[in-house]
């Protein structure tokens, strides 16, 4: 199986909720043979509540020397499992807020992706595990892989790009089919785009100003998904693999819906996008998309 192109992953691990089925997750979107896998662990910095947990008697005096050796461990495990499906693994732990760190790391070493996985929280917790996956998946550079909802086979069949005509949008379906070997592969590419036309605008205006405005969106839908296609067999992706889809009602919603009814094993938005069509920007498509999306979800910064 081909190796992934560049061949350089971040993977933060939450040494406190490891994944256990991480490689998995991962080799369903990408061939782990060849790839280079850095594995991140980040120590947040809190002194405040350590000097407090320090005045109770039997309080470890060591306590980041006690992190480092639970999270080696679980660095360790991982590096095996990896290590045993092709990939070359290395480890870092490093100490600092959270997001910030991997952020820092990402940028430092120019990895191809980012990808987090998701693991087993209490409600409590997952308000903050979506807060961490959010604000990385905004702020950290490239792609960034959200590794959620793995699929039952372990090919990765069917891909979702979300396409709105912006540049943005068509460079990360670009971006993914060369990073993820999707011609290669011969994975179905599933292009959609929604026509949206806002619900208050439809409220104050004329039947005949929405009718126009519903036809001309459904018109950009048919040019973007065309030049989607172009785009996507230039890179090799062959023509009867790639399916267009024409949607109408909120975006977000409706590539969602795209995702569940293809049964995708992968979803990939432009972190940022604009036209007459939709928005696909963080904090709206690309955020439901990270937070309920039925499957992994790629989020592509250009």
């Amino acid at each position: 199986m081909a190796s992934v192109t560049n061949g350089k992953v971040l993977l933060p691990v939450d040494v406190t909720h490891p994944t256990k089925d991480l490689a998995e997750r991962l080799e369903q979107i990408v061939p782990l043979s060849g790839l280079k896998a850095h594995l991140l662990s980040v120590r947040e910095e809190l002194p405040s509540y350590e000097r407090l947990l320090a005045t109770v008697a039997d309080f470890p005096e060591d306590l980041p020397h006690a992190f480092e050796t639970k999270a080696k461990k679980v660095l360790d495990g991982v590096a095996e499992t990896l290590s045993t499906r092709g990939a070359e693994v290395s480890q870092e732990l490093v100490e600092g807020p959270t997001v910030a760190m991997i952020e820092k790391v990402a940028k430092d070493e120019n990895f191809s992706f980012t990808a987090l996985a998701p693991g087993a929280h209490s409600k409590v917790e997952l308000f903050f595990l979506g807060s961490t996956t959010l604000r990385v998946a905004k702020h950290c550079p490239g792609m960034v892989l959200v590794l959620r909802n793995a699929q039952e086979s372990g090919e990765l069949e069917t891909a979702v790009f979300g396409l709105d005509g912006s540049e943005n949008a068509k460079s990360a379906m670009s971006q993914a089919i060369k990073t993820f070997k999707l011609a290669e592969r011969g994975v179905k590419l599933v292009l959609c785009s929604v026509a949206f036309v806002p619900t208050a605008l439809t409220f104050v205006s004329p039947v005949e100003f929405i009718a126009a405005i519903e036809s001309n969106a459904n018109l950009a839908a048919e040019t973007i998904l065309a030049d989607g296609e172009k785009t996507a067999c230039d890179l090799g992706v062959k023509q009867a693999n790639i399916e267009m889809m024409a949607r109408h009602g909120d975006p977000s919603n409706e590539l969602l819906q795209a995702a569940k009814a293809r049964r995708a094993g992968l979803l990939v938005i432009g972190a940022k996008g604009h036209s007459t069509v939709e928005h696909f920007f963080l904090g709206s498509v690309a955020q439901r998309a990270v937070m309920h999306a039925p499957c992994p979800v790629a989020v592509v910064r250009s």
